[in-house]
């Protein structure tokens, strides 16, 4: 129960008034504007920092010279690794992939590792969230 005394009365009275008075001199609209805009360019921050593997796949494809089997394969098995290390990433941030891959098991069983040796390492690596 909040108790007040008759001097906090008075005083959360004046408070009371002064608020009022002032309140139409700032719109509510104005207000608002600022809150939506704080969370819509948070909303944005996150969704930019998100990592995108386009600028990493364009920057291999032009750095591993080769046409042949050899460049090809280069290619693909830096990509996989790429896409692994985003897949890992957004296991450890997103409830939904964790959900969808929840354990190193999961991963190597949907076929995101395409070699043995890789699987094997990733199934000895023990995550503090997973």
């Amino acid at each position: 129960i909040l108790l007040l005394t008759g001097a906090q009365k008075r005083y959360f009275e004046k408070l009371s008034i002064y608020c009022d008075r002032y309140a139409e001199q700032i719109p509510v609209t104005f207000v608002l504007g600022f809150y939506v805009t704080l969370v819509v360019n948070r909303w944005w921050n996150q969704f930019v920092n998100l990592p995108w593997p386009d600028r990493l796949m364009f920057l291999i494809s032009s750095s591993v010279y080769g046409s042949d089997q050899q460049g090809r394969l280069l290619r693909r098995t830096l990509m996989r690794y790429v896409n692994l290390t985003s897949l890992l990433i957004f296991r450890s941030v997103s409830t939904a992939v964790y959900k969808r891959f929840p354990t190193m098991d999961h991963v190597v069983e949907a076929g995101s590792v395409a070699d043995i040796r890789t699987s094997q390492i990733l199934l000895k690596i023990t995550y503090s969230y997973s």
